[in-house]
């Protein structure tokens, strides 16, 4: 209650003497059938309350004597507030500090199982190590309740020790306890897969990323090139089943990760070894190994818990297969297979697409979909670019733009048609810096164009197409590479004619197909005719041939205007589709 809110002698209970403070427990005595004490007794209740909300102290004799007099009320005594909020400091004092120092106490142990000890047998450091791991275990156990977080910790360290003292078996010895390499990496497997066991029973996926990296750190120490690769596969295999019994999919982008970093690494001599950087002398079947753990990989997103995964975790899972397998691919092709036909793109590319079309009828992912779409339709550019000779590697590039907008449309992918549409007027840009002219080359961009623009106004409510703008380009294109390739393909006296020609063709086109955008090409057209006729053959032409393409030209431009005469008169220019 407020200190200057004046309470009558009635309602306040009376202040004991004996220390000084009103009683909080001792309620008024009243008649239960008494109605004024049953008010005075809910008022009594709610200011109470109400005091107890706004945290005011309880009142002493000397409060109650100055709020009935109507003196003011002396001031009670400051008390600084407690610092409440202590979670960083908890957070750093009993976890963090607890981790580092049991990294830092797991290393040193791990240093001193690897230091050769002067004029003791090998056995001792192993025995050390195993000791450190079976201290580990025990505290862990013991603090399983009490400490939690630090009996994790422990346990994690307690892994680490039993397998690096396990290794220091037969590696990082010259006088190694188990003299058979066979053996000696068959044990380091065993205890490998014994921890990976043991983490899938306690269901603790930071513990099965440890066991992982412990995993690619036997693939490391196997020295012949089928037995690390061998390890990456079953490694991968492992971690399949660990996602789909345990449901940890991000433990399996990890996995996707440091599988195709190890690959890299192993196909470039180990440099993350120090060794010095170039490629391997052999490929020792590791496109094999590539396609098996591709395959497992890529399997882990057609899972029956895929759909839910998050976005993040679906979209670098995809980045990461696909851009990690067509590195890993082009690398080979450079350093094995740069005289022979491009057979891996091609299976590359089949491989990325035959993803995408997988992913899209599991669950109709989009993302992940036109990601492995766009992957192997860039590799099959690769495979073109490699196969075919100058330039008519370009006509076969246009087509597969093509087929990219086509399938784009089945998987419903705006990503892909607007990667598409900066391919082609890249290859196109790229064609005429570089090209030679060719006119088989300029019709097959001209009618890829047209194709595309039918292509996507046939199926714009599949995609969704709120605009006309990709249409316009592609049309914009083909209004520009047809003139160019009969530029370069007719015979200069023929060039104007075959201009005019086709502008014929693209009225008709807007007749058939009630599209106004024809017409306006068709215009278009024309008036690059009519610029053409003046400037050009006015000036270079013979005469035979400037008196023909004058007469076509004002016949031509007689009829359309004629034409549109008579169809305005008609009534028949209703608005066009498109």
């Amino acid at each position: 209650m407020n200190a200057n809110t004046p309470r009558s002698p009635q309602s306040s209970p009376v202040p004991r003497e004996d220390d000084g403070v009103l009683p909080a427990a001792a309620p008024p005595e009243f008649a239960p059938g008494d109605p004024t004490q049953q008010t005075q007794r809910f008022l009594e209740a709610r200011l109470t309350r109400l005091e107890n909300y706004l945290g005011f102290r309880p009142l002493v004799a000397t409060d109650v004597d100055a709020i009935l007099s109507g003196t003011p009320a002396p001031k009670a005594p400051f008390a600084a507030p407690e610092v409440a909020d202590e979670g960083l400091e908890r957070e750093i004092g009993e976890f963090w500090l607890a981790r580092v120092g049991v990294l830092a106490l797991s290393l040193g142990l791990a240093f001193l199982v690897a230091y050769p000890l002067e004029g003791l047998p090998a056995i001792v450091s192993c025995l050390i190590g195993y000791a450190a791991a079976a201290a580990f275990f025990t505290a862990a156990h013991r603090w399983r309740q009490s400490l939690p977080d630090t009996a994790r910790i422990l346990f994690g360290g307690a892994l680490f020790l039993l397998y690096f003292a396990t290794l220091r078996l037969h590696f990082f010895s010259a006088r190694p306890v188990v003299a058979s390499f066979g053996l000696g990496l068959a044990l380091v497997v065993l205890v490998n897969g014994i921890e990976f066991y043991i983490a899938a029973r306690r269901r603790s996926q930071v513990v099965a990323g440890l066991v992982l990296g412990l995993g690619f750190a036997t693939a490391v120490v196997a020295d012949a090139a089928w037995l690390q690769l061998g390890c990456v596969v079953l490694l991968a295999a492992t971690v399949y089943a660990l996602v789909r019994l345990r449901g940890w999919p991000w433990l399996g982008l990890v996995a996707i990760a440091l599988t195709y970093l190890f690959h890299l690494d192993w196909l470039l001599n180990h440099p993350l070894l120090g060794r010095a950087m170039h490629g391997v002398t052999a490929p020792q079947g590791n496109l094999v190994a590539l396609a098996a753990y591709a395959v497992i990989f890529a399997a882990l997103g057609c899972r029956p818990e895929a759909p839910q995964d998050h976005v993040a975790l679906r979209i670098g899972r995809a980045l990461l297969i696909s851009g990690g397998t067509m590195l890993i691919a082009l690398i080979n092709v450079q350093l094995f297979h740069a005289t022979q036909p491009p057979w891996v793109e091609t299976a590359v590319a089949g491989a990325m697409l035959a993803a995408a079309i997988v992913y899209w009828w599991h669950h109709q992912s989009i993302f992940t979909t036109s990601i492995f779409a766009c992957a192997g339709y860039l590799m099959l550019s690769v495979a073109i670019f490699r196969y075919f000779p100058a330039p008519d590697f370009y006509a076969w590039l246009a087509w597969q733009s093509l087929l990219v907008a086509v399938t784009a449309v089945w998987f419903r992918s705006k990503i892909v048609i607007v990667a598409n549409l900066f391919i082609f007027g890249g290859i196109y840009l790229a064609y005429l810096l570089l090209g030679s002219g060719a006119g088989p080359v300029n019709l097959s961009f001209a009618v890829v164009a047209l194709l595309t623009a039918r292509v996507l106004n046939w199926q714009k409510d599949r995609l969704s197409l709120h605009t006309e703008f990709m249409r316009n380009v592609y049309l914009g294109a083909a209004s520009v590479v047809i003139p160019y390739g009969l530029y370069h393909t007719v015979p200069k006296g023929w060039v104007s004619v075959s201009w005019l020609v086709t502008a014929g063709l693209y009225f008709v086109a807007s007749s058939v197909l009630q599209s106004r955008k024809y017409r306006w090409m068709g215009i278009g057209t024309i008036l690059a005719t009519i610029l053409y006729v003046f400037v050009v053959d006015l000036a270079r032409l013979p005469p035979a041939y400037r008196i023909m393409s004058f007469l076509v030209l004002g016949v031509v431009l007689l009829g359309i205007s004629i034409a549109y005469t008579v169809q305005r008169r008609k009534g028949s220019t209703a608005p066009l589709q498109e």
